[in-house]
């Protein structure tokens, strides 16, 4: 769906553009002005031009001119005044007053937004007002509770939408040069009334739908909501939660659908349906949304046909790649095949209606269907000379070619820094290769996301990137093999740090243990030497310094490795604990 930007300060203009250009240079050369300093940042001479457009227009009776001023006005005296709100919607409420429509209705969709986006920007400040603990103003919107803001907004809206039939006659192609245009997007909002009506639906959509807690609250608990749009469009809605925010939204669902049924072309009926669908499928409390919303898609798709039917085609097939996200091996194989059902589906649109709406975005979900990944899991630490098993999480990925290279941590650290990631495969491929051999990976062929333990061979003593390779996707993980492990203990008064054989656990003494670090974070890098005793142990004695980015490489006759990162804190301060 290709939507129109409610722009609503240029969205004014397009039905008195023919009156600004007929003779209208004095305007025209003031609004040129106003270009020029807002471009070279002068706000404040901006606004004084901008009054004087105001005088001048509300001295002649230009209605198109002063609300064009107004508009401006606001947006300049948002950035020169700090408590600029209250002035800027007293403004907007005083020409409502002299404006007819359609004037008037964008301007009523232009003061219920700016409330709305107040409440928005206020969120925190408003949930924690009562309607008790002050007295309301009715002039000043900012002392509102949010029962009364939210009462305003709806109210507003509302009064945006009046006068549906004339809204309804005034063909969005009009306001072309002033829009935020989207090709084809007039096939799907084809009145300023469809515009209005949208930019309602945003706040009556919104999940804060709870704000007034009636004893009777609205809920979209009726399996009807789901039925074809002459079934639908045929429902009473009352409720006794008249100011269910809800409930308005379904009603103008009703009012859209009911001017599109007699429309030449169905696109901009299908498409305020499927929203519609959308809508009460994220919000219902029925149980079984899914079936109901499912089966609602492919009732339409009998109804409809060709490329329209296909806009629900494709839904089916979104619904279909969402369930797939449910599948799990071991726990629940229930929609293991939904995404291959929904490439199916979406195949069949490509091929069939090639240039549709519908065809674009099966395009879409193809795509993200028939993607690849592919990820390597392993311990960071290995045993020497010991086979052991990387894990392989992977999708659409067939048999993969595995090396190991030979890193230094100069090189890892490099590794690390090297971007973009199509840069990484490149530097790993110049790196030693230290063994190869291949992987076989289970191609199921039910586009689902899949893992495996792949066979790592044994390595000697040292730091490897091991790189998993086809010719659709790669990925690389860093292991050290290496039998030695280090426990750490804290003191009050020092840090002990226990050198021991990794897969026996006995300690390892005599071995040489360099600790380097820095002080306090940003002190230059330093190192300490050590051997551990007879119990494989190195003590560090607290000082008045904290060693940040502590790393530890351990040398013995058999092996060595690199070890970090840790923390040593400063000695305990018996008269002050907090040091």
């Amino acid at each position: 769906m290709k939507h129109l930007a409610f722009l609503l300060p240029f969205l004014l203009f397009s039905q008195f553009g023919h009156a600004q250009n007929k003779g209208n240079t004095s305007y025209e050369s003031l609004w040129k002005e106003v270009s020029r300093l807002e471009e070279n940042s002068l706000t404040k001479s901006a606004l004084e031009v901008v009054k004087t457009i105001s005088n001048k227009a509300k001295k002649e009776q230009n209605s198109p001119q002063t609300i064009k001023a107004l508009l401006y006005s606001s947006k300049y005296m948002m950035v020169l005044e700090e408590d600029s709100q209250l002035t800027i919607v007293n403004e907007f409420k005083s020409e409502i007053t002299k404006a007819t429509t359609p004037t008037k209705n964008i301007l009523e969709s232009y003061l219920a937004n700016l409330y709305w986006q107040y409440y928005q920007q206020n969120r925190f400040e408003f949930h924690n007002r009562t309607k008790t603990e002050s007295k309301v103003d009715s002039i000043d919107f900012r002392t509102w509770d949010l029962r009364t803001l939210f009462v305003a907004i709806a109210f507003h809206f509302e009064r945006s939408m009046e006068d549906m039939e004339a809204l309804q006659k005034l063909d969005i192609n009009s306001f072309r040069d002033i829009l935020n245009h989207q090709m084809d997007s007039h096939f799907y909002r084809p009145t300023l009334y469809d515009v209005l009506a949208h930019t309602a639906l945003e706040f009556y959509k919104t999940s804060e739908n709870g704000i007034t807690n009636p004893s009777y609250k609205f809920e979209l608990d009726r399996p009807a909501y789901f039925s074809s749009v002459e079934n639908f469009n045929a429902l009473p809605l009352i409720d006794k939660d008249s100011s269910s925010l809800q409930l308005k939204a379904l009603k103008i669902y009703q009012q859209l659908l009911t001017f599109h049924q007699k429309d030449s072309s169905p696109l901009a009926l299908v498409d305020v349906d499927l929203e519609r669908l959308h809508f009460i499928k994220q919000y219902t409390t029925l149980e079984d949304v899914d079936q109901y919303y499912l089966d609602a898609l492919k009732n339409a798709t009998e109804f409809y046909k060709g490329d329209v039917a296909a806009l629900y085609n494709y839904e089916i097939a979104a619904l279909y790649d969402q369930w797939a996200n449910n599948y799990h091996p071991k726990t629940d194989t229930t929609h293991q095949w939904k995404r291959k059902e929904a490439l199916d589906i979406c195949n069949s649109i490509i091929d069939n209606y090639p240039k549709s709406s519908a065809a674009e975005k099966s395009l879409v979900l193809k795509t993200q269907i028939l993607s690849r990944n592919l990820q390597l899991k392993a311990e960071g630490y290995l045993p020497i000379n010991q086979p052991s098993r990387i894990l392989v999480n992977y999708k659409n990925i067939d048999d993969l070619e595995l090396a190991a290279y030979t890193i230094t941590e100069e090189e890892k650290a490099q590794l690390e820094k090297t971007y973009p990631i199509e840069k990484q495969k490149a530097f790993i491929k110049k790196l030693p290769v230290a063994k190869t051999w291949p992987g076989t990976i289970k191609q199921v062929g039910d586009y689902q996301n899949h893992s495996t333990e792949i066979l790592l061979p044994a390595l000697p003593n040292g730091l490897f990137v091991i790189l998993a390779e086809n010719k659709a996707a790669y990925a690389f993980q860093t292991v050290r093999v290496t039998d030695l492990a280090i426990v750490e203990t804290r003191g009050a008064n020092e840090q002990m740090f226990q050198v021991i054989n990794r897969t026996n656990g006995y300690p390892i003494s005599g071995a040489q243990v360099i600790v380097a670090y820095q002080a306090n974070y940003n002190g230059a890098l330093r190192n300490q030497t050590y051997l551990t005793d007879k119990q494989g142990f190195i003590n560090i004695h607290l000082s008045d310094e904290r060693w940040t980015n502590v790393s530890m490489i351990i040398h013995t006759k058999e092996d060595h490795a690199t070890f970090g990162t840790y923390f040593i804190s400063k000695k305990s301060n018996i008269e002050n604990p907090s040091e």
